[in-house]
């Protein structure tokens, strides 16, 4: 592994002392103790120094006995790949601390810090340092999933899920991105996390329809979220904080992309109605002006503001125009069959 080869090279500048109890750097002669030398691979890093910080760490995780030494030392040797964008090798070394430590009081810390190098390994892509390559962001998508199939009912689990969605959304991969705000919402109801949920699940079909926009099923499942947010804005209040702050937040937005979708919803049936109107099939033009009022007085109930549009003028209009029309051809009728 990169990891391994990675550490036979760090681990030439630090040696233990036969005999073991302290450290040596052959090219300076320089000899610390495990505690010294972990401060000063801390120092080196606080330096911005990460090869030198890895290369007292390495060796030292590997010679120091089992004990509260090793187990720091291994968790800063972890954080430390974590803050030299090395987030391949991070993940490894976070898992490992997790496996060899599991009861520890870092463990929460190391595997929040685990998925969280996945998540950044996804958005950065993972270079080969052999190779010179950056791959594809699937390596770091499949540790994710990973992560989150290991430890799914951490406080932080839920929102790692959500952050894998809006990765997804963020790349128009609607299908994939839906497949984690629905898990969030089914699986955590009970976490603030579900709240942004609802939400993204409105904006990302009311995206799909945005790029296929023949077909109405997505848009009226982004109204089904939307509604579904405005009706149980009180319940998701009470979910744990900061839910509340959360559905305050997001309330004005739900109402103006819920106007959009219902413009968009109305706009579909109103070019419906005028296709008809042009085949001079007013019978069937009526059906759909007449589903244009009722949506609006549907619309309405939901927010109260949502205001008269053209569909709507357009439907007063035509409705009583169709029904004389149709009442003078059946007068008209009648006269012929009396002559």
């Amino acid at each position: 592994m990169i990891a391994l080869a990675l550490a036979a090279f760090l681990a030439q500048e630090w040696q233990p002392r036969p005999g073991g109890g302290s450290f040596v750097n052959p090219s300076t002669m320089d000899q610390k103790t495990p505690d010294e030398l972990l401060k000063y691979a801390l120092e080196r890093r606080a330096a911005k120094d990460f090869d030198g910080a890895l290369a007292a760490l390495y060796p030292l995780v590997q010679a120091t006995p089992e004990g509260s030494l090793r187990e720091t030392t291994h968790f800063e040797r972890a954080e430390t790949l974590f803050m030299a964008v090395r987030y391949y090798d991070a993940y490894d070394d976070y898992e490992k601390f997790i496996l060899r430590y599991p009861q520890s009081t870092r463990a929460a810390r190391a595997k929040e810090q685990e998925m969280e190098s996945a998540l950044l390994l996804a958005r950065t892509g993972h270079k080969d340092r052999l190779m010179g390559m950056v791959s594809s962001s699937k390596t770091g998508i499949d540790f994710l999933k990973d992560s989150l199939r290991r430890y799914p009912r951490e406080d932080f689990s839920a929102g790692y899920y959500q952050k894998l969605g809006k990765f997804y959304y963020e790349r128009s991969e609607w299908d994939h991105a839906a497949e984690e705000f629905t898990l969030v919402l089914e699986q955590y109801a009970d976490s603030p996390d579900s709240v942004f949920a609802l939400y993204m699940l409105g904006l990302t079909n009311e995206s799909r329809f945005d790029a296929v926009d023949y077909d109405a099923k997505p848009l009226k499942d982004a109204r089904r979220y939307y509604e579904r947010f405005l009706e149980e804005a009180d319940r998701l209040r009470k979910l744990p904080p900061p839910a509340k702050e959360s559905v305050d937040r997001l309330l004005g937005a739900v109402g103006e992309r819920l106007s959009v979708v219902y413009q968009h919803l109305m706009d579909k049936t109103y070019r419906t109605a005028r296709y008809y109107d042009w085949k001079d099939l007013p019978w069937s033009a009526a059906i759909y002006y007449r589903a244009i009022l009722r949506d609006d007085a549907t619309f309405r109930k939901v927010l109260p503001g949502f205001p008269e549009t053209e569909a709507v003028h357009r439907a007063k209009r035509r409705i009583p125009e169709i029904q004389a029309e149709l009442q003078a051809e059946i007068e008209e009728s009648r006269a012929g069959l009396k002559k």
